[in-house]
């Protein structure tokens, strides 16, 4: 598989593009103007507890408090008691998914500190575990030994740390520097802890580009950005962690073409934001997200094919699992994931079908974990949600709709009107403004009331066309 990364700046958006085999499978968008990044560490204070909620909430220098659940407390080696909180205490604490919606950030005592063979875990001690991404026990149990062998010696204070994937093709000097990398970074957040006062940051996480290598482990054939800062950064990043790889990194200057316009970062933003997803076969999806959940519907549309209706169902479902396993990546859905396939009758055809998706869905760098079929033939699954979906990021609440996707219809509007009209009674002149969709519909109404010599109508194209104006005159 060809793995690309494409990156194209504005003066305040950067996006990342992500492209496997020419298709784009994940699009990343960092905002140089917003700085609450999942992973940020701070020190905080402790502002109110709500033992009923069985939760904190922190002052680390946003606008809203941050939600901290008491589940997320841990005995911090910086020396601050967490079991035992009170109100106006400090503590260290990361971000562990940025401020959504009318949500403030979600916290954690427990701080990660990702490098490029390990998760330190500080405030874990004792805690090991590899990535869900060995499955072989065999494997995962050599792996695990070779790599204690190597760190408890150099582990003195029994930090936990998640082994990653990369680790396996990692060298023992690799090994042993990324992770006394990683000491010496919470070494250093500590220091910053005890001379800074609350609310204070003691560590950012680095620039969006570099969490992308960091989390691939640099395994790109090809990077393009149309930025010379970014390009450098990646350069340095490349020779300091990853000088054996041979990774084509460009920086692309033509500008009658922007890289923008060449990689469809148009034309897949604007997919992105709508609700439909068009299959090959002629088969689609609707993908709806509310506050709880992610819904997503499959629909045969015009794919009538197969005389057998279960075969149909079932290859209509193959092709959604692999696009819905796309779709989880590109629009960054997170949380419970609810699917409703075609539905089938054969057990046979839901378990295929379920080791299809899984194996589409190891390509995902979130953890994502799927349930199997409920009674009513639905199938559940949930994904890490770090940050809000990208329609979220790219998008603003319809001042007409207010995000519900529909208003009033005509007919309900003129009813409010009518009803209106009849409650101001008596009156000598009336004024009525509406948008110009009703004006006609509105002229009927007053006819058949035979009102029409006593009202005046005035449109407003700029009056939604829910809304309406009446003003007495006489």
């Amino acid at each position: 598989m060809e793995r690309e990364l494409i990156i194209t700046a504005t003066l305040n958006l950067i996006f990342h593009q992500i492209r496997e085999d020419n298709i784009p499978v994940e699009l990343r968008v960092e905002n140089l103007e917003n700085t609450k990044q999942t992973g940020t560490i701070y020190k905080g204070k402790v502002k109110r507890i709500v033992p009923a909620m069985n939760a904190a909430f922190v002052d680390i220098g946003m606008e809203k408090e941050a939600f901290l659940p008491l589940k997320d407390l841990c005995s911090s080696s910086s020396g601050t008691n967490c079991e035992d909180l009170k109100i106006g205490q400090n503590l260290i604490v990361q971000i562990k998914r940025s401020p959504i919606s009318t949500k403030g950030a979600k916290l954690t005592c427990r701080v990660s500190l990702p490098g490029k063979y390990f998760v330190l875990l500080p405030t874990t001690m004792n805690q090991i575990s590899l990535s869900s991404k060995y499955e072989d026990p065999e494997e995962r149990e050599e792996l695990k030994k070779r790599i204690l062998e190597l760190i408890q010696p150099i582990n003195e204070k029994n930090y936990g740390f998640i082994i990653r994937t990369s680790a396996k093709y990692a060298t023992d000097e690799e090994i042993i520097n990324d992770f006394f990398s990683l000491i010496n970074l919470w070494n250093s957040i500590l220091k910053k802890a005890k001379r800074k006062k609350a609310p204070s940051i003691l560590y950012e996480e680095p620039s969006k580009v570099i969490s992308i290598l960091r989390d691939y482990a640099g395994q790109f054939d090809r990077i393009i950005t149309d930025n010379a800062r970014i390009c450098k950064e990646i350069e340095e990043y490349y020779k300091s962690h990853f000088p054996g790889k041979e990774t084509e990194i460009t920086l692309y200057k033509k500008r009658k073409v922007s890289l923008f316009t060449k990689y469809e970062f148009g034309s897949i933003i604007n997919k992105i934001l709508s609700v439909n997803v068009w299959l090959k076969s002629g088969a689609y999806l609707v993908i709806e997200e509310t506050e709880a959940l992610v819904v997503i519907d499959v629909n045969s549309g015009s794919n009538c094919k197969e005389k057998n209706l279960e075969d149909t169902a079932f290859n209509i479902n193959k092709e959604a699992a692999i696009e819905i396993a796309r779709q989880l990546r590109l629009r960054d859905l997170g949380g419970i994931v609810v699917i409703d396939f075609i539905d089938m009758k054969k057990e046979k055809q839901k378990e295929d079908l379920i080791k299809i998706f899984n194996q589409e869905l190891k390509k995902d760098k979130r953890p994502v974990r799927v349930k199997n079929f409920t009674s009513l033939g639905l199938l559940e699954l949930t994904r890490k949600k770090i940050e809000e979906s990208l329609t979220k990021q790219l998008s603003i609440i319809c001042n007409t709709c207010k995000g519900k996707g529909y208003v009033k219809n005509p007919s309900v509007v003129l009813a409010y009107i009518e009803k209106a009209i009849s409650e101001m009674r008596p009156f000598g002149k009336l004024i009525i403004t509406v948008n110009p969709t009703l004006e006609e519909d509105l002229r009927v109404l007053l006819r058949e009331m035979k009102l029409d010599y006593l009202i005046e109508i005035k449109t407003n194209p700029n009056l939604s066309i829910d809304k309406y104006e009446i003003e007495r005159v006489l």
